[in-house]
């Protein structure tokens, strides 16, 4: 998404990366930009739909912590699927429900109901093309 919609966010991601990259590297790369009035949005994909509860513990903890600097921490939802890889909806649908249910201090924008909505690119039936990642960006951004 970062190369699709460039700008001046600060940035950290990592392809096939889950809860143990987000905890060790992801969020202490951008930890210390977190300051009153910052947007921390949490965006991932379908590599770790494993672990809710994991999830919703750590970025509950992380948005009180931020919230204390006068942040606000929003969680995107887990977005669709499709050809070999939408059976993967299910579980991605059972995911976000668990978070958007379990998250406190957070706000949940469903970005997957957006596309299922609007319609959606792939490249591959699960990585986005550039269009689509544009239209991800700009509603995330139209829900800050």
């Amino acid at each position: 998404m970062q190369s699709s919609v460039g700008g001046n966010d600060t940035w950290s991601g990592k392809v096939s990366a889950g809860l143990d990259w987000m905890k060790s590297t992801g969020v202490p790369n951008v930890e210390g930009n977190i300051q009153n009035g910052s947007a921390v949005i949490i965006l991932m994909g379908v590599n770790d739909l494993y672990r809710p509860d994991s999830y919703i513990s750590y970025i509950n903890q992380k948005a009180s912590s931020w919230s204390s600097k006068g942040a606000h921490t929003y969680f995107v939802s887990v977005n669709p699927t499709e050809g070999s890889y939408s059976n993967l909806n299910s579980d991605i649908t059972t995911f976000n429900q668990k978070l958007k249910s379990g998250l406190s201090n957070v706000t949940y924008i469903d970005t997957n109901t957006y596309l299922k909505q609007n319609g959606f690119s792939t490249t591959d039936g699960l990585h986005y093309t550039s269009d689509t990642y544009k239209k991800i960006y700009n509603y995330i951004k139209s829900h800050l």
